[in-house]
């Protein structure tokens, strides 16, 4: 291996877009991040009754910001003279792009439930037997909305593209998906394709994550700043890059994420009955959990709402003080609950409807306590989620950190006194890292990801549990659990359902 060799990995979240450069076994040398512009409007057709307000991002901002951020990243001195053997990319699940047969964006990616309909359409047209994984289902209802509100764009329309493969398809020229990011199996079920009247040339080809998608364009390379020629692998869906870049990977053990969102993933050999299945790691793994919807991102929307959106550079700086300040605050932050649901409620059950909420609040309350309150209704949330899981995944092997939420000081400690079980974190890069180890494989650097896994990652620390704290925290626990019972009412406004 050469140290001059270097895997770009460009890993883009629901709020950030992280371009991250890493040796060949493993180590982070660089990254660069950028906050993604969310754009929206309250115009709406005068026939649709999906709701006025739009929300979307724009695909080509995220191509810009590839760009920015990639020559920006190459330029560093940690990177001077460093080649780009290959290309690795993650993304998150449900980003959407329309694309016209010269390539031009025609359709953005939007996070609003203007297609809500179609969706429950098709969740009956599913259950009659037809397999449709929720990813693809959600592209498939963007696109049955298009069809029946925006038809001009629709027969503008030549390909339809997931978030990564956006990008891929930007820097190679090549439609590809992988299994986990679409269809959920090698490809995308015939009978589904027929049935749903959507034709197959619409949809990306599908890949495993390891394979090489393509090569960098001329046009891409002048926008990087990088070789026409460089591989590109398929890549990921940025779940399953966390559990890979974690080495949590193999079966029994478990990721939690804080990013965006509070996920908590398990990973099994075989099919659970009754437990929710995100998807699988091929070619006979799978990944059980639940999403705690928007829960990771409280944390910024608290730092939004009290410092007024502070520059993505002083963000680090802003969530450290932030987070310092909680630290002096002692478990319970005096009384103040925090709900998380910011975007209503998914897993351990589901409720559209519910809201997040402060709870507790007195004159004496400052933001210090109320930020606490926020990381520990997170932890909350992830320790509902985490004992729903252990029942389809059965005790985990190892658990580990993933996500930015994953680097603070005081977040995993607190989730580990609740979960009363050690954590390990790595750097805080693991989604970027998992698409990395994909694109190492897809080179021929290591045989399979579980021997890349080995190689490239390393665990930097454990956040063990405190058993007076893990005591202080359960009966904590059974207060937050009476003040969102106390709260469910809340769900039924009209105003507040529709979210999901």
């Amino acid at each position: 291996m050469s140290d001059s060799r270097v895997l770009l990995a460009i890993d883009l979240g629901t709020t950030r877009l992280k371009v991250a450069a890493f040796s060949e076994d493993g180590r982070l040398l660089g990254r660069e991040t950028a906050r993604n512009r969310e754009h929206r409007s309250i115009e709406a057709e005068p026939d649709d009754t999906s709701g006025a307000e739009r929300v979307w991002q724009d695909p080509d901002e995220w191509w810009s910001d590839t760009g920015e951020l990639t020559r920006r990243l190459l330029a560093s001195p940690a990177l001077d003279g460093a080649e780009v053997a290959g290309i690795g990319l993650s993304a998150r699940a449900n980003g959407f792009a329309a694309v016209d047969a010269g390539g031009a964006l025609v359709a953005p990616s939007w996070s609003d439930g203007r297609h809500l309909d179609q969706m429950r359409l098709l969740h009956e047209w599913r259950a009659s037997g037809y397999h449709l994984a929720n990813y693809a289902a959600g592209m498939v209802a963007k696109w049955r909305w298009l069809e029946q509100h925006e038809p001009t764009i629709a027969e503008r329309t030549a390909q339809l593209l997931y978030a990564k493969d956006f990008l891929v398809y930007r820097l190679t020229g090549e439609a590809v998906t992988d299994p986990t990011s679409g269809p959920d199996r090698e490809d995308f079920d015939p009978r589904s394709v027929t049935g749903l009247g959507i034709a197959r040339d619409l949809l990306p080809r599908v890949a495993a994550p390891w394979e090489l998608a393509g090569e960098v364009t001329s046009e891409a390379a002048t926008a990087l700043g990088i070789p026409a020629g460089t591989p590109v692998a398929v890549g990921g869906h940025d779940g399953i890059c966390a559990n890979v870049g974690a080495a949590a990977g193999t079966v029994g053990a478990y990721a939690i994420t804080i990013g965006t969102h509070a996920v908590v993933r398990a990973v099994t050999d075989e099919l659970v009955a009754d437990g929710y299945r995100f998807y699988g790691i091929p070619p006979e793994r799978h990944i059980y959990g639940g999403n705690a919807v928007m829960a990771g991102r409280a944390a910024d929307w608290f730092l939004d709402t009290w410092l007024g959106h502070p520059d993505e550079a002083a963000r680090p700086d802003a969530f450290g003080a932030m987070d310092a300040a909680a630290m002096g605050v002692e478990p319970g932050s005096e009384g103040v609950r925090f709900l998380p649901f910011l975007a209503g409620q998914v897993a351990p059950e589901l409720r559209p409807g519910a809201s997040g909420a402060f709870v507790g609040l007195h004159g004496a309350h400052g933001r210090a306590k109320m930020f606490r309150a926020v990381l520990e209704g997170g932890a909350f949330a992830i320790r509902a989620i985490f004992d729903q899981v252990l029942e389809w995944g059965g005790e985990p092997t190892v658990v580990r950190f993933t996500g930015s939420g994953g680097a603070s000081p005081l977040w995993p400690q607190i989730i580990v006194d609740n979960l009363r079980r050690p954590v390990e974190a790595t750097d805080g890069a693991v989604e970027a890292r998992g698409a990395a180890m994909y694109a190492a494989v897809a080179l021929g650097i290591y045989d399979d990801i579980d021997e890349a896994a080995e190689a490239m990652v390393q665990v930097s620390r454990v956040v063990s549990p405190d058993p007076e704290r893990a005591d202080r925290y359960d009966a904590l626990y059974e207060d937050w659990q009476r003040v969102n019972d106390a709260l469910r009412p809340l769900d039924e406004r009209e105003e507040m359902t529709g979210h999901l």
